[in-house]
């Protein structure tokens, strides 16, 4: 069963730049380490559990899942995954959906501390990377995944909702719904001049919206091919507002 955002990936070609960007909007960000297959991280620990990675490349890493994301499409917030208690359950509804995704495969980073973190997570391809959620669940405990240090200066507690860019919104709300187990709410967003589903998992709200038409700022941003997720929206005791994707490496991010 999912229970909610276990982390959002937020990838850049300088892992130094990425971190001081998001250190100078309020975040503590703590160290994360080297995943063997070309990829590192910094690390934001959010007090709902879940947390934010600030992803780059230690190497040239042109066969990584998310290399094309960096390199090719822009960067910024390019993925998002999922915590699960039994992941091959949740595995087998999403292939039933006919989710284009890896097998199931053992990971691991080490930490800057030394330690080996292992987990089973899959990958997701093709029109479904970014728009469908991938799944892990830890082999090492959670905790010593997950970044210890949640305070930060702008007073982020936790991820309110993602944003996903929809080019099929029909095709997302069949697989999300059959996941989930929910028909989903039905959500039009003005601002944005789209329309769609809204699901929720945990304390989290995952927005699937397609633009209603071509003055929408996600039709542009669908038509760039950019990364499919679009917005993130966190939950503050500090002051809400926004902070605009020039100011945070080509994230929306809003406080509230």
């Amino acid at each position: 069963m999912i229970h909610g955002i276990d982390h959002i990936v937020i990838a850049g070609p300088d892992l130094d730049g990425l971190t001081a960007v998001f250190e100078a909007n309020g975040f503590t960000v703590a160290g994360g380490g080297k995943h063997p297959i070309g990829s590192y991280n910094n690390l934001i620990g959010l007090d709902d559990g879940a947390y934010i990675e600030l992803l780059s490349f230690y190497e040239d890493s042109p066969k990584h899942y998310w290399w094309d994301a960096v390199h090719k499409r822009g960067g910024g917030l390019i993925d998002f995954c999922m915590r699960t208690d039994d992941i091959r359950a949740d595995y087998a509804l999403f292939k039933a959906q006919g989710v284009e995704m890896s097998p199931l495969v053992g990971l691991s980073r080490v930490r800057v501390d030394g330690y080996q973190l292992s987990w089973l997570n899959n990958e997701v391809f093709g029109i479904y990377q970014g728009l469908i959620p991938f799944v892990i669940e830890d082999k090492t405990p959670r905790e010593e995944r997950v970044p210890k240090e949640k305070t930060h200066v702008n007073g982020v507690r936790g991820i309110d909702s993602i944003t996903l860019a929809a080019r099929d919104l029909e095709s997302a709300r069949r697989i999300m719904a059959a996941v989930l187990g929910q028909v989903g709410e039905p959500v039009n967003d003005e601002d944005l001049n789209a329309s769609g589903v809204a699901f929720q998992a945990g304390p989290h709200r995952l927005e699937y919206l397609a633009p209603n038409d071509a003055s929408s700022p996600l039709h542009e941003h669908i038509e760039a091919y950019m990364p499919v997720p679009y917005r993130i929206r966190f939950r503050t005791d500090g002051e809400p507002g926004t902070i605009p994707p020039e100011d945070a490496a080509g994230v929306r991010i809003v406080l509230m």
